[in-house]
Protein backbone atom coordinates (compact mmCIF):
# COMPACT_ATOMS: atom_id res chain seq x y z
CA UNK A 1 0.00 0.00 0.00
CA UNK A 2 2.73 2.27 0.77
CA UNK A 3 4.07 1.97 -2.82
CA UNK A 4 0.39 2.85 -3.79
CA UNK A 5 0.11 6.20 -1.76
CA UNK A 6 3.71 7.18 -3.22
CA UNK A 7 3.02 6.63 -6.48
CA UNK A 8 -0.44 8.34 -6.33
CA UNK A 9 1.72 11.38 -4.95
CA UNK A 10 3.95 11.23 -7.37
CA UNK A 11 1.33 11.47 -9.85
CA UNK A 12 -0.21 14.55 -8.30
CA UNK A 13 3.09 16.18 -8.11
CA UNK A 14 4.18 15.68 -11.77
CA UNK A 15 0.92 15.72 -14.06
CA UNK A 16 0.04 19.47 -13.66
CA UNK A 17 3.41 20.44 -14.37
CA UNK A 18 3.51 18.09 -17.82
CA UNK A 19 0.32 19.38 -18.54
CA UNK A 20 2.16 22.96 -19.07
CA UNK A 21 3.42 21.17 -22.33
CA UNK A 22 0.38 21.25 -24.42
CA UNK A 23 -1.95 24.33 -25.69
CA UNK A 24 -5.25 24.89 -24.90
CA UNK A 25 -6.06 23.46 -27.86
CA UNK A 26 -3.62 20.62 -27.93
CA UNK A 27 -5.76 19.38 -25.02
CA UNK A 28 -8.94 20.06 -26.21
CA UNK A 29 -8.31 18.33 -29.83
CA UNK A 30 -9.88 14.72 -30.47
CA UNK A 31 -7.84 12.50 -32.29
CA UNK A 32 -10.83 10.67 -34.03
CA UNK A 33 -14.64 10.56 -33.88
CA UNK A 34 -15.95 9.09 -30.73
CA UNK A 35 -12.29 9.61 -28.80
CA UNK A 36 -11.93 11.66 -25.64
CA UNK A 37 -9.59 15.09 -25.74
CA UNK A 38 -6.71 14.78 -23.69
CA UNK A 39 -9.11 16.84 -21.07
CA UNK A 40 -12.00 14.59 -21.60
CA UNK A 41 -9.38 12.00 -20.68
CA UNK A 42 -8.66 13.89 -17.58
CA UNK A 43 -12.41 14.55 -16.65
CA UNK A 44 -13.01 11.10 -16.68
CA UNK A 45 -9.77 10.49 -14.43
CA UNK A 46 -12.06 12.97 -12.15
CA UNK A 47 -15.23 10.92 -12.38
CA UNK A 48 -13.38 7.47 -11.95
CA UNK A 49 -11.66 9.46 -8.75
CA UNK A 50 -15.13 10.52 -7.19
CA UNK A 51 -16.54 6.83 -7.38
CA UNK A 52 -13.43 5.23 -6.57
CA UNK A 53 -13.37 7.24 -3.18
CA UNK A 54 -16.90 6.52 -2.41
CA UNK A 55 -15.78 2.96 -2.61
CA UNK A 56 -12.35 2.64 -0.36
CA UNK A 57 -15.04 4.38 1.70
CA UNK A 58 -17.69 2.26 1.76
CA UNK A 59 -15.96 -1.10 1.80
CA UNK A 60 -14.85 -0.43 4.88
CA UNK A 61 -18.19 0.29 6.33
CA UNK A 62 -20.03 -2.93 5.79
CA UNK A 63 -19.39 -6.56 6.77
CA UNK A 64 -21.24 -7.83 3.97
CA UNK A 65 -19.47 -7.39 0.57
CA UNK A 66 -19.85 -4.35 -0.91
CA UNK A 67 -21.64 -4.20 -4.56
CA UNK A 68 -19.36 -2.29 -6.86
CA UNK A 69 -22.05 -0.69 -9.34
CA UNK A 70 -20.43 0.63 -12.87
CA UNK A 71 -21.55 4.31 -13.95
CA UNK A 72 -22.06 5.58 -17.97
CA UNK A 73 -18.26 6.62 -18.52
CA UNK A 74 -19.29 8.57 -21.72
CA UNK A 75 -22.16 10.07 -20.45
CA UNK A 76 -20.31 11.86 -17.04
CA UNK A 77 -17.99 12.77 -19.66
CA UNK A 78 -20.76 14.71 -21.55
CA UNK A 79 -22.97 15.74 -18.94
CA UNK A 80 -19.88 17.18 -16.88
CA UNK A 81 -18.90 19.02 -20.20
CA UNK A 82 -15.25 18.57 -19.57
CA UNK A 83 -14.05 19.58 -23.22
CA UNK A 84 -15.64 22.80 -22.28
CA UNK A 85 -13.72 23.86 -18.76
CA UNK A 86 -10.35 25.53 -18.47
CA UNK A 87 -7.62 22.49 -18.55
CA UNK A 88 -6.31 24.14 -15.26
CA UNK A 89 -9.87 23.69 -13.50
CA UNK A 90 -9.60 19.84 -14.32
CA UNK A 91 -6.12 19.23 -13.43
CA UNK A 92 -6.82 21.16 -9.80
CA UNK A 93 -10.27 19.26 -9.24
CA UNK A 94 -8.06 15.86 -10.08
CA UNK A 95 -5.54 16.76 -7.93
CA UNK A 96 -7.80 17.55 -5.28
CA UNK A 97 -9.73 14.71 -5.55
CA UNK A 98 -6.79 12.16 -5.65
CA UNK A 99 -5.23 13.72 -2.48
CA UNK A 100 -8.38 12.78 -0.65
CA UNK A 101 -7.51 9.54 -1.86
CA UNK A 102 -3.97 9.58 -0.20
CA UNK A 103 -5.17 10.89 2.79
CA UNK A 104 -8.06 7.64 2.81
CA UNK A 105 -5.79 5.08 2.08
CA UNK A 106 -3.25 6.71 4.95
CA UNK A 107 -5.80 5.99 7.39
CA UNK A 108 -7.03 2.84 6.16
CA UNK A 109 -5.98 -0.39 8.71
CA UNK A 110 -4.53 -2.74 7.25
CA UNK A 111 -6.83 -5.80 8.09
CA UNK A 112 -9.30 -4.20 6.00
CA UNK A 113 -7.21 -4.50 2.64
CA UNK A 114 -9.14 -8.14 2.41
CA UNK A 115 -12.62 -6.78 2.81
CA UNK A 116 -14.53 -8.56 -0.08
CA UNK A 117 -15.83 -7.11 -3.01
CA UNK A 118 -18.07 -8.18 -5.94
CA UNK A 119 -17.34 -6.39 -9.11
CA UNK A 120 -19.98 -4.93 -11.79
CA UNK A 121 -19.60 -8.58 -13.48
CA UNK A 122 -20.28 -10.48 -10.20
CA UNK A 123 -16.28 -11.29 -9.93
CA UNK A 124 -15.61 -11.98 -6.15
CA UNK A 125 -12.27 -9.62 -5.01
CA UNK A 126 -11.09 -7.44 -2.85
CA UNK A 127 -10.62 -4.01 -1.01
CA UNK A 128 -6.69 -4.25 -2.04
CA UNK A 129 -7.46 -5.23 -6.05
CA UNK A 130 -10.01 -2.55 -6.26
CA UNK A 131 -7.17 0.25 -5.05
CA UNK A 132 -4.35 -1.46 -6.81
CA UNK A 133 -7.00 -1.48 -10.28
CA UNK A 134 -7.72 1.73 -9.52
CA UNK A 135 -4.79 3.28 -10.13
CA UNK A 136 -3.58 0.45 -13.02
CA UNK A 137 -6.53 2.48 -14.60
CA UNK A 138 -5.46 5.88 -13.75
CA UNK A 139 -1.76 5.04 -15.57
CA UNK A 140 -3.57 3.63 -18.59
CA UNK A 141 -5.15 6.99 -19.34
CA UNK A 142 -1.87 8.84 -18.59
CA UNK A 143 -0.24 7.10 -20.89
CA UNK A 144 -3.22 7.81 -23.36
CA UNK A 145 -2.53 12.23 -22.56
CA UNK A 146 1.48 11.57 -22.51
CA UNK A 147 1.91 9.20 -25.40
CA UNK A 148 5.53 10.54 -25.58
CA UNK A 149 6.13 10.64 -22.30
CA UNK A 150 5.03 8.91 -19.24
CA UNK A 151 3.54 10.19 -15.85
CA UNK A 152 6.50 8.04 -14.07
CA UNK A 153 8.11 10.80 -11.48
CA UNK A 154 11.36 12.18 -11.82
CA UNK A 155 14.23 13.18 -9.94
CA UNK A 156 15.52 17.01 -9.96
CA UNK A 157 19.37 17.24 -11.05
CA UNK A 158 19.66 19.60 -7.32
CA UNK A 159 17.66 17.23 -5.01
CA UNK A 160 19.96 17.51 -1.82
CA UNK A 161 22.04 21.20 -0.84
CA UNK A 162 23.24 22.31 2.26
CA UNK A 163 23.64 25.36 3.99
CA UNK A 164 26.67 26.40 2.69
CA UNK A 165 26.07 25.47 -0.91
CA UNK A 166 23.31 27.58 -0.97
CA UNK A 167 24.74 30.23 0.66
CA UNK A 168 27.97 30.31 -1.71
CA UNK A 169 25.52 29.92 -4.72
CA UNK A 170 23.94 32.98 -3.56
CA UNK A 171 27.36 35.20 -2.66
CA UNK A 172 28.07 34.15 -6.60
CA UNK A 173 24.71 35.80 -8.16
CA UNK A 174 25.66 38.39 -10.25
CA UNK A 175 23.03 40.34 -9.90
CA UNK A 176 23.21 40.80 -5.59
CA UNK A 177 19.95 40.02 -4.62
CA UNK A 178 19.59 38.70 -1.65
CA UNK A 179 17.60 35.38 -2.72
CA UNK A 180 18.41 32.90 -5.30
CA UNK A 181 16.01 29.79 -6.28
CA UNK A 182 17.90 26.36 -5.67
CA UNK A 183 14.96 23.81 -6.34
CA UNK A 184 11.55 24.32 -8.82
CA UNK A 185 9.10 21.41 -8.59
CA UNK A 186 5.44 21.89 -10.38
CA UNK A 187 3.84 25.50 -8.46
CA UNK A 188 6.39 24.75 -5.65
CA UNK A 189 9.86 25.98 -5.29
CA UNK A 190 12.95 26.47 -2.65
CA UNK A 191 14.66 29.16 -2.42
CA UNK A 192 17.87 30.80 0.64
CA UNK A 193 17.16 33.97 1.60
CA UNK A 194 19.71 36.96 3.21
CA UNK A 195 18.81 40.26 3.26
CA UNK A 196 21.62 42.91 4.09
CA UNK A 197 20.66 44.92 7.38
CA UNK A 198 16.32 45.61 6.30
CA UNK A 199 14.08 42.90 5.08
CA UNK A 200 11.87 44.98 2.54
CA UNK A 201 9.67 42.04 1.03
CA UNK A 202 6.09 42.75 0.29
CA UNK A 203 3.28 39.88 0.57
CA UNK A 204 3.39 36.99 -1.75
CA UNK A 205 0.94 34.96 -3.92
CA UNK A 206 1.45 31.99 -2.54
CA UNK A 207 2.17 30.53 0.91
CA UNK A 208 5.04 30.04 2.39
CA UNK A 209 7.58 28.44 5.09
CA UNK A 210 10.49 29.71 6.44
CA UNK A 211 12.82 27.33 7.95
CA UNK A 212 15.65 29.87 9.65
CA UNK A 213 19.24 28.43 8.93
CA UNK A 214 21.46 30.76 11.28
CA UNK A 215 20.75 33.86 13.28
CA UNK A 216 18.30 35.47 15.50
CA UNK A 217 16.40 38.53 15.56
CA UNK A 218 12.27 39.21 15.49
CA UNK A 219 9.76 38.04 12.87
CA UNK A 220 6.66 40.19 11.73
CA UNK A 221 3.61 38.24 10.28
CA UNK A 222 0.24 40.06 10.43
CA UNK A 223 0.86 42.15 13.02
CA UNK A 224 2.34 40.21 15.33
CA UNK A 225 6.21 39.81 16.44
CA UNK A 226 7.76 37.20 17.68
CA UNK A 227 11.53 36.22 18.75
CA UNK A 228 13.10 33.64 15.87
CA UNK A 229 16.29 31.46 16.17
CA UNK A 230 18.44 28.77 13.95
CA UNK A 231 16.02 25.60 13.46
CA UNK A 232 12.64 27.51 13.70
CA UNK A 233 10.21 26.99 11.53
CA UNK A 234 7.66 29.93 10.03
CA UNK A 235 4.70 29.58 8.37
CA UNK A 236 3.22 32.45 6.15
CA UNK A 237 0.11 32.44 4.20
CA UNK A 238 -0.68 33.96 0.83
CA UNK A 239 -1.58 38.02 0.77
CA UNK A 240 -0.20 38.64 4.51
CA UNK A 241 1.89 41.32 5.53
CA UNK A 242 5.57 39.95 7.19
CA UNK A 243 9.02 40.27 7.30
CA UNK A 244 12.41 39.65 9.43
CA UNK A 245 13.18 42.91 11.79
CA UNK A 246 16.12 43.00 14.02
CA UNK A 247 18.21 40.69 12.88
CA UNK A 248 21.88 40.10 13.47
CA UNK A 249 24.49 39.73 10.82
CA UNK A 250 24.65 35.75 9.82
CA UNK A 251 20.97 35.99 9.64
CA UNK A 252 19.52 33.60 6.48
CA UNK A 253 16.87 31.47 5.68
CA UNK A 254 15.36 28.80 3.60
CA UNK A 255 11.78 30.09 2.05
CA UNK A 256 9.63 27.49 0.75
CA UNK A 257 6.90 28.39 -1.80
CA UNK A 258 3.67 26.38 -2.67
Amino acid sequence: MEKIITRLQQLVAEVSRQLDQFSAEETALRPAPGKWSKREILGHLCDSALHNWQRFNLAQQQAEPLQIVGYQQDVLVRQNNWQGQPTGQVVALWASLNTQIVAVLKNLPKEKLPQPIVLPDGTAATLQFLIEDYLAHLEHHLAQIFPEKTAAPTLPDRWQISPEQALELLARHPDGRPFITLLERGNMFVEVYRPDKTDRQTPHSQDEIYVVISGTGTFFNDGERRPFAPGGLIFVPAGIEHRFEDFTEDFATWVIFY
